[in-house]
């Protein structure tokens, strides 16, 4: 029902996932990321709880084993659950529940981890890993988004339509790089997703830019304008003098 790849880049320390599902909002539930730390993959009946407790233990520095160990011995329903863990050095570890009842796989490769369930055939999250590793010196983000369309074009899930998908990469400073979901689609939720990455590419930099250092983005003239205009129709001057300080914004 599920297949999804987490990711590192050992030059910037990022860590990254995208995963995609025939059920709503997967990329809120089954994903965790630290920047620097790693990245861990919860799911099949989902327990977002279990990515929140291995996220905290990656931060305190275990490694891949440790946290699915510490993980799968916190819950009394892990046989339901499948989990992947990519440590802060690159290794990975899995689990998968002894009562799931599809096809599941997992594929280790160098600096990812891709794993799946109630999969078409044991070969998705080969080709997965394959499409990460072969996109080597591209961006993290790009890297995982053609894993994810390998998965998809390997076939993905046995059944049902891709309704949702997220592409997530961490950042410096606690502000993740990409944090891009598809929580509903009328269509193919990896496509809307590819959509959905190439536009924000685009704006990346000036949004992380806009949360940093915001004194450096100019303000929108168009924006400013049309913002003088709508308060005087309204009278509202004397609440927002906006036009007479209007020294105080760099415009473009």
């Amino acid at each position: 029902m599920t297949f999804s790849i987490i990711g590192r880049c050992a030059q910037t320390g990022a860590f990254g996932a995208a995963i995609t599902t025939s059920d709503l909002a997967v990329g809120s539930r089954c994903v965790r990321l630290a920047h620097g730390k790693g990245a861990v993959l919860s799911q099949h009946r989902t327990d977002s709880r279990l990515g929140d407790l291995g996220i905290a233990l990656l931060k305190d520095g275990k490694d891949a084993n440790d946290v699915v160990a510490k993980v799968c011995a916190s819950t009394e329903h892990i046989d339901w659950r499948q989990v992947g863990v990519l440590d802060a050095t690159g290794r990975a570890a899995v689990y998968h529940g002894r009562r799931m009842y599809s096809i599941y796989s997992h594929t280790a490769g160098q600096d990812c981890l891709a794993l799946g369930n109630i999969l078409d055939n044991d070969n998705v999250t080969a080709a997965m890993a394959a499409a990460f590793e072969q996109a080597a010196g591209s961006p993290l983000a790009a890297r995982l988004m053609a894993a994810l369309e390998a998965g998809r074009d390997a076939g993905g899930e046995v059944a049902g339509r891709l309704q949702s998908a997220a592409l997530r990469v961490s950042g410096e400073h606690g502000i993740d790089a990409y944090d891009l979901r598809v929580d509903i689609s009328d269509g193919d939720a990896v496509a809307d997703l590819r959509r959905l990455y190439a536009a924000y590419q685009e704006r990346e930099a000036r949004l992380r830019t806009v949360a940093l250092t915001p004194d450096q983005v100019p303000v929108s003239r168009a924006l400013f304008t049309a913002s003088v205009q709508r308060i005087a129709d309204l009278g509202l001057e004397a609440r927002f003098p906006v036009a007479r300080n209007a020294d105080n914004w760099t415009m473009q």
